[in-house]
């Protein structure tokens, strides 16, 4: 145990020591910032501006809303860049046969290839969790609302579950790479696609039958839509209660990316999405360590 437990130790320092690395792993979180504080997230509520329900709608409370909306994605996409940000330790060790000098002790194979696994996940899950901590903060500071204590531990859980999820699609796709330039070239197209494709930058609704679709089967997208879910429940509860009735929430729901789509447009409930998105993070880990244990014998 105590090898494996040096190994994780070794990566999770390895990327952190790395400013460069972490600098990238963040880019796509930041451009999505970027873009929601400039535009994206104001078109969201910009119609409950409106002068017209001034009177009905507390400011603060707009913000709620928006923040709640970003927020759902932008922590999706963090677990996914950062778990794809510390597997480049797979490519550079590979590259420069680093594991060579492992390789000749009595060190197992699988510890060797799950230590890549459990760095990321402690990593990943400690950033998301600090950039959870500082969104709540953020919101108190700048709606006046500040999430429920249930919401705040069921979406902690969530991370951590969606945490699990990321790393192991993400070791699955380093371990089909062979190059650091390749890694680099999938960092920089993957958080944007996955922004796309999860309606994170723009809603589903506004895409063809077709998108959608294709949308329903990436773990992300079911991800994004759970979490904005839980995110959303509360400050949705309260624009019922300002407006009256339920017109407004149930107009919003599709346009903020909460309304459930199942799968290749067939109903399909959340709980065995999930299922299945663990199930089939669990079959690319093993598929990765295969692929990882192949190049480690090379």
């Amino acid at each position: 145990m105590y090898e494996f437990n040096s190994l994780v130790k070794r990566h999770m320092l390895k990327f952190l020591r790395d400013k460069t690395a972490i600098f990238f792993s963040f880019l796509s979180v930041l451009i999505l910032l970027v873009l929601y504080f400039a535009f994206l997230g104001e078109n969201f509520v910009s119609e409950l501006r409106d002068p017209a329900y001034a009177s009905m709608l507390d400011p603060g409370l707009i913000d709620y809303l928006k923040i709640s909306n970003m927020m759902g994605g932008i922590l999706v996409i963090n677990t996914v860049s950062l778990s794809l940000g510390i597997m480049g330790n797979i490519i550079t060790d590979l590259e420069k046969r680093s594991l060579d000098a492992y390789l000749v002790t009595p060190v197992k194979r699988y510890k060797i290839v799950f230590s890549y696994y459990v760095s990321s996940i402690i990593v990943t899950a400690f950033f998301t969790i600090v950039m959870w901590g500082l969104i709540i903060i953020y919101l108190g500071i700048q709606s006046g609302y500040w999430f429920p204590l249930s919401v705040i531990i069921y979406a902690t859980l969530l991370l951590i579950f969606f945490t699990f999820i990321s790393a192991s699609l993400m070791i699955y796709l380093v371990t089909l790479l062979k190059s650091v330039n390749a890694f680099g070239t999938l960092s920089g197209i993957l958080g944007t696609l996955i922004g796309f494709m999860c309606g994170i930058y723009m809603p589903l609704v506004l895409f063809s039958k077709t998108v959608q679709n294709v949308a329903s089967v990436i773990p992300f997208t079911q991800m994004t839509i759970l979490l904005k879910n839980v995110l959303l429940e509360e400050p949705m509860r309260l624009l019922t209660q300002s407006f009256g009735s339920n017109q407004a929430e149930t107009e919003l729901r599709p346009y903020f990316g909460m309304t459930e789509i199942g799968l290749f447009g067939t109903e399909v409930h959340m709980l065995w999405l999930m299922i299945g998105s663990a199930l089939l993070a669990g079959l690319l880990l093993y598929l990765g360590y295969r692929n990882m244990i192949k190049k480690i014998k090379q």
